[in-house]
């Protein structure tokens, strides 16, 4: 996963636009699987990944203190944010957020995602503090539909 995780780093520093990527990975050790990333800037990303037909929401990229921070989202849609608020979790490594383990399971938070033109996210972490990203959201629809295969 680590390795992922660097090659998809790799990947965002040579693509400095602003809509939803996706990608096939076949390595060929593991099985073959998909995975969809829009960048912020050079170093943070937020992605989709699929695990057991769960979709799991995350961002990456950055280096984050707290093990469990709270993690806002304000979803942008027609001028107006639409916010919610969850209890993300860290990767051992310390670079990776994870937001949702399941976002089809979360109607509400799907659909926002599906039709927001921004996504702003806040990390309240209680060891290194508060810091907001940005996200253009162009393709997220199609990011979904690629990574549950349909």
């Amino acid at each position: 996963m680590k390795k992922l995780l660097m090659s998809v780093g790799v990947m965002l520093c040579l693509n400095a636009n602003a809509q939803w990527i996706n990608k096939n990975v076949n390595n060929d050790f593991d099985k073959p699987h998909r995975y969809c990333y829009v960048n912020s800037s050079s170093i943070d990303y937020l992605g989709l990944g699929n695990s057991n037909n769960e979709i799991y929401f995350y961002m990456a990229g950055g280096y984050y203190c707290d093990e469990t921070p709270t993690v806002e989202l304000a979803f942008i849609i027609n001028g107006v944010a639409k916010n919610f608020s969850v209890d993300g979790s860290i990767s051992s490594d310390k670079e990776t957020v994870y937001i949702l383990d399941n976002l089809l399971a979360n109607t509400d938070i799907l659909q926002a995602f599906k039709t927001c033109s921004t996504l702003k996210i806040r990390i309240n972490d209680s060891i290194c503090g508060t810091e907001i990203y940005s996200f253009k959201m162009s393709g997220s629809t199609s990011a979904i539909s690629f990574i549950t295969n349909k």
